[in-house]
This record gives structure tokens, sequence and C-alpha cells, in this order.
């Protein structure tokens, strides 16, 4: 991100001018006229300001078109060309004659939400122009302006009507109503991100489309428009800055396409960004998100270099564009943009949302999210509690159900997906019920643990109110790393409220064949296109795939399908993975094993394990053996050298030496003689990494409780990196008290 300044001389300059100039007359409502000489000003310093300005010019000169194009350039145009003022007034008239009177509103997406973006393109026109017409001629151009602003839908829908509403009264200088409008556009829009942390309960497609396209200008612009205008209350919003961050950071996989939550059509057709003639950015958002966090920023530079394939792109030469990007002479804060700034988002943990993403740079990253809504629902919204999607190596691994517009039944090869089954039933997603019943609410408790930043990251979600019962689902990442690949294991704690339920665990892979290599056990997935098919959209010839190993044995398994991907011609029948599991004492405990490979990346050798009441699977890679267990945190557990009390256990050797591992209880102890692990009074979550020469290291998340740490000569303890009170210590272990909270520990020798 670069911030251009001028010299301060230019603000005494428009100032002296202005001083030369009646006040009334030539200043508009919305669009501040004491801006005028510092745009103009930019034009001629500035490559990327210069280029929006030939761009204004160029699609002025080229005659009618676009309603945006027309209005949003000829606006432009008469602002920094104002020797040829008079040909972009007629521009901007004949488009007010010919469409603006003209076009009809509905009460329907296309015919209200869709074209009010030519409204608001419109209205800042008829700002920058006003005093340039006679008065009969601007009060009739009011009037059709009015007409068709007041027919906009309201209800449903809401910003774009609200926002619309708003600007006409600020452009009329009705501040009364203009205020009553603000309060309603806050309402609707707040609708669109959870306001602790950004996350869209609409579904990433819908979020990252509407909030980056052209044709939602008037939602998705109004607040950049309203900070000009001096409402500064958008652009350090935490909903609204959350919102940026997680769409171009986290609603979309390192190569830049949609996870699909909720109604996401598609990853061909919803995109966070919108370009034409492949470097013409239409819609701002995708470079000006240096206005909301310098993360944002950096994220959406990834996204437009590695997804969208643009390094040196060019901003339209809107009006609108230009505003956001140079903001006013007052501020003296212009955007620039360079794709150098790139970097790809991290691991992060929301409170409704999580993902966990491999720790170095690439397109091919792995990445798995899962969304957990604790309110703010709306229409979009999917059954999806604790629902996961997945990627990696440049594909989409797996999905959730998407979307093909409103009471839209999609049928292909034979096989239908009903309206009813894609939008509202929790079968169409990855995730977990239980007696075979839908979730009965959208919402959860959100993300309530976890830890980023190391070798094993690892985050659990809570649902009580979507199921008869309680389910925690526990996501663990184990990075690429010792040389070896990454792979994710899910584990499902899970309580019915009646004896008699089981419990449904789906499984949606990103491919139309779902191939048994082993009966009730292990499952392949190629994501490819079959013979004859249309379906998956893919990104690489890198034949991605995934390998689905049951560790806990299931009572049954279906394979049922369902089909995907209908919207942009890439639509194709698919199976999928139910899996059904008993209860005992109304528990059930489930792990499952989801490895990704393509061909370069081997999947690992996976055998199922089980050790008095844990079930798992042992991974085998190379000199790498992990064994990763699940139970129901009660009774104490022994594999070989190692002993363990918990719910999730995984640990890894090299060579047969301990390298790392991860508890969720209140116990693990590895090797004879010396041992290295901890024992706490209540149970916690922790990961550990052995391998140090000075003592062992991770992260643990405590209820706050004593922990004895095991080790070779170990004598203190540091939290965050400052050294805590010792309760008690031998040659080698040390016992301490882990206050309430997530903190970076070390466990070490005194030199």
């Amino acid at each position: 991100m670069k911030i251009t300044h001028v010299h301060s001389k230019l603000v005494l300059i428009v100032f002296t001018c202005l001083s030369l100039i009646p006040f009334q007359g030539f200043s508009g409502n919305i669009i501040d006229t004491t801006d005028y000489s510092y745009w103009r000003q930019l034009a001629k310093t500035s490559e990327m300001f210069r280029a929006m300005k030939a761009n204004a010019i160029t699609v002025a000169n080229q005659g009618d078109g676009e309603t945006r194009d027309v209005l949003g350039a000829n606006a432009l145009a008469y602002i920094l060309d104002s020797a040829n003022k008079s040909k972009y007034i007629h521009a901007i008239k004949s488009k007010f004659e010919t469409r603006i009177r003209t076009m009809k509103i509905g009460n329907g997406a296309a015919s209200s939400s869709v074209p009010s973006h030519e409204l608001f393109y419109a209205v800042l026109a008829l700002d920058v122009i006003r005093y340039d017409l006679n008065s009969v001629v601007l009060k009739e151009y009011e009037s059709w302006l009015e007409a068709k602003t007041m027919a906009l839908v309201i209800g449903k829908w809401d910003p774009h009507g609200w926002a619309m509403r708003m600007l006409y009264y600020k452009y009329m200088g009705d501040e009364v109503k203009f205020q009553e409008a603000k309060k309603e556009f806050d309402i609707g829009i707040a609708e669109h991100y959870m306001p602790n942390d950004g996350v869209s309960p609409a579904g990433n497609g819908y979020c990252v489309q509407r909030w980056n396209s052209i044709e939602r200008a008037v939602k998705n612009t109004t607040p950049d428009i309203m900070e000009y205008m001096g409402y500064h209350e958008y652009y350090t919003n935490p909903g609204i800055v959350g919102l940026k961050e997680f769409m171009y950071g986290y609603a979309v996989a390192p190569f830049g396409r949609i996870l699909l939550y909720g109604d996401s059509r598609d990853t061909e057709a919803q995109k966070p960004w919108d370009i034409e003639d492949g470097a013409i950015i239409l819609s701002p958002h995708i470079v000006s998100a240096a206005r909301y966090s310098p993360e944002a920023y950096k994220y959406a530079m990834w996204v437009l270099r590695e997804g969208a394939g643009v390094s040196e792109g060019v901003l339209k030469g809107h009006l609108s564009n230009y505003l956001i990007m140079a903001g006013t002479a007052k501020n003296n804060n212009p955007l620039e943009f360079n794709t150098g700034d790139a970097v790809m988002a991290p691991s992060r943990l929301f409170e409704n949302y999580a993902a966990l993403i491999t720790n170095e740079e690439s397109t091919e990253a792995l990445y798995m999210s899962m969304l957990n809504l604790k309110g703010n629902t709306e229409y979009h919204t999917n059954y999806e509690t604790n629902a996961l999607a997945m990627a990696g190596y440049g594909e989409i691994l797996l999905r959730n159900a998407g979307y093909d517009g409103p009471n839209n039944d999609v049928t292909i090869d034979g096989v239908t997906a009903t309206f009813n089954f894609i939008h509202s039933n929790s079968e169409s997603a990855n995730t977990l019920m239980i007696g075979g019943k839908r979730h009965a609410s959208k919402v959860g408790d959100g993300i309530i643990e976890g830890f980023v930043g190391q070798d094993m990251e690892y985050f659990r979600g809570s649902s009580s109110d979507a199921i008869a019962g309680t389910h925690f689902r526990d996501v663990v990442f184990v990075q690429p790393s010792n040389g070896v690949n990454g792979y994710y294991i899910v584990m499902d704690h899970v309580t019915t409220d009646t004896t008699k339920d089981n419990v449904n665990v789906v499984w949606h892979p990103n491919a139309a064949t779902l191939n048994t290599l082993k009966d009730d056990t292990k499952y392949f997935s190629e994501i490819k296109i079959e013979k004859g098919k249309k379906g998956p959209r893919l990104y690489t010839e890198n034949e991605a795939t995934l390998t689905t190993f049951l560790g806990t044995p299931p009572a049954s398994v279906k394979i049922k399908k369902t089909v995907n991907q209908a919207r942009s011609g890439y639509g194709y029948a698919a199976d999928y993975l139910y899996a059904n599991y008993n209860t005992v004492n109304k528990q059930a405990n489930i792990l499952t094993v989801l490895f990704p490979g393509d061909n370069t990346h081997k999947p690992g050798d996976l055998k199922r394990i089980a050790v008095g009441e844990y079930t798992g699977s042992e991974i085998f890679q190379e000199n790498i053996v992990d064994v990763a267990l699940i139970s129901g945190g009660t009774t104490l557990g022994t594999n070989k050298t190692e002993s363990f009390q918990g719910e999730n256990i995984v640990y890894r050797k090299l060579a047969g030496k301990l390298v790392s591992y991860f508890v969720k209880g209140s116990l693990f102890k590895s090797g004879v003689g010396n041992q290295i692990g901890f024992k706490s009074d209540d149970s916690v979550a922790l990961y550990m990494n052995t391998v140090s020469s000075n003592g062992i290291s991770g992260k643990i998340v405590s209820s706050g409780t004593h922990v004895t740490f095991y080790g070779s000569g170990i004598s203190f303890v540091k939290l965050d990196d400052k050294e805590i009170t010792v309760d008690h210590v031998e040659p080698n272990s040390v016992r301490v008290k882990i206050p309430e909270g997530t903190f970076k520990f070390e466990i070490l020798k005194r030199l």
C-alpha cells in the first residue's frame, strides 16, 4: 500500500480559489467541489490516478453503454477534464433521458437489487452537474430519480433500498429523512456480518460477490461514500473491518476461490473481485481494503495476484472509484495498491468461523474451515452448524451444498437436489446429525477454544441448539512438517438426548465418484471431471485427491447421491458419504482422518487402531508415525510406551522418538524411566514440541488448573515469555498453576 501525500501549498491554492467563487451553486450535497483541485493534482502526480483519468475519458468518448460506465466515467471526466465538461454533461443527460426515465423497478432481486446500482451512479452524477442544468430539467431528473429510488424494495435485500433513499435524501438536503434512512441502512447492512468478528452469515460466495460486485455498488460502496461525507463509523466498525479480512483471507482458499457455505452458487460464479478484459478492475473494494485494515489489504492483494491473476491492474475510471482511492483534500491520504504487498492469510480463529492453513505461502496450501454461527442469521444462511469445508493443492476438496437460486431444484444425470435439500437440510453439508434429523437451528455456540501457530493447530466448535443433544467438533491440523505431508483429524464428541438415536456424520468430497478402498473404513476421491461430464470446476493439473478414513468403526455406511455446482455450467451428480454410529450411554466419540494428496504429495498409510476405550488411526509417512485417538476422556489408556487420558490424543514419533503431541485431556506420558509429558488436575488442551536443545514448548488452553510437566532436568516454566511461580519441583518434573486462558509456554532447564 502506498499513501501519496500532496504538497501542503495545494490546500492553500484550493481555498484561495474558493474565496473567489461563491460557495452556493458550486458544491453538491454529496460530492464536495473543494476536493476537485486535489483530485486533479493527483491525476498529474500519480500513475494510478492518471490511468483512472485516462480510462474515464476513454469510456466517456465511447458514447452510450452500460449505465454505470456512462454515468461513472462522465461524472469523473467532468471533474478532471473540465475544459470538455459540456460533452460530459450531455452524456449524463442523455443517459438520464434514455435509461433512468424508462427503467422499470420490480419487487424481485433481479428487478430491484440489481438495477439499484444504476441509480447509485445516477445520484452521484446528478450531484456533480446539478448546477449546470436549468431548474426545469433538474427538477424533472430529480423526479425520475426519486420515483425509481422509492420503488426499490425494502423489507428484504434491505441495504440497497435504504442506501439509495439515504443518498437521495442527502442529495436533496433533507437531513431528517436522511438520518431516518441511515438508521435503517445501518441495521440492514449489519445483517451481513457478525458484529464481533465480521464473518458473513450469508455464506462465503454470497458475501464475496455482493461485497465486490459492481452490480451491488449501492450496497457495498455506500459505506465509502458515507466516510467521504464525514460519517466516520464504517472504516472503524469492527464488524465491517472483520468482514473485509474474512472475505479476502478466509472466505476463500489460498488460490482465491470460495469455500462453499450458505448460499454460495459455485466457485466460478462468485469471486472476490469484479474484473473485465483481464486487468480492468471494475469494483474498487479489492484494491481499497486498506481503508479498513492493513491485513484486509494484504490479503486482498494476495487474492488479486494469485486468484484473479492480476499483477498490475487498472481501476476503472468511475467517480466513486476515484473518490474512494483519493479521499478528501482535508484528509490528504490517497491510496495506491501494489500486489507486491500480497500476504496469504495465516490460520485464524474467529468466534463464528475457524480456518487452519498451511504455514507457508502458496496457492497450493492446505486449508480447512468450520462455520459455527452464534447468531445473526438471515435468509441465505444454511443449516450448517459445525460444517467443514476444505481445499488443498489448488483445488476445492470438500464442499457444502451451494445454491442455484431461490426455490431452484437442480437435476443432472437423473439425480435431483431439491431447493429444500440444498437450502434447508443439514445433510447437504459436511456436518453431523442425530437420528437422521436435519438441524433444527442455523446457530451454534461458536468456536469456543483453540490455538494456531505451531506444527499442530486445533479448534473446537460447539453445538447445542441445532441437534437433539450436544456436539463438540474438534479439528487438529497436522501441518506439513518433519519432511512429510499435512492432513486433518476430525474428532466428534456427541451426547444425544435419547438412548435410541444414532449419530450420522456426512462427508461431501468435491468429486463425482466416491471410491471404496475398504468397506466401512477407507474411501478415496479423485478431484477430476469424469468422462462425458462437466464438473467439478478444476483449477490445476495437480490431480488432487482426498482420502477419508473412518478411524472409529461405524455401525453402517451409505453412499448417497446429490447434485453440485450447477450455476456456471460445471454441474455434476456426486456421491457423498453418510456414516452411522451407535451410541453407548447416549454418547459417541468419532474420529475421522481427512488426508489430501496430489501427483506430488502422497497420502499417508492409514491403519485403524483400538486401545481399550480409545479408537482412531495410525498414520505412516516414511519414518514418521502418528497416532490419533479419541475417547470420552474418562479412562486411562496405554499404547506401547505411551499412557494417556483425554478426549483427543495425537502424538508423532520420528524413527521411534517422540517429536510432539496434542492432548485434549489431563494426562500424557511417553517413554520409560525419565518420561516426557504432563498431568493436570483438570482437562486442558495442550500441544507440545519435545525437540529442543534447552527445553520443550507449545500452546495450552486452561480453565485455571495445576499442571505437572515431566522432562529430563526441567526446572521452570514460562507463559507468554514470562517466568511463573513454581509450586513444586523435582529432578524431572515441575508443578505450576496455569491461569485461565490460552498461552504460549516453555518448559526449561536452568543453564
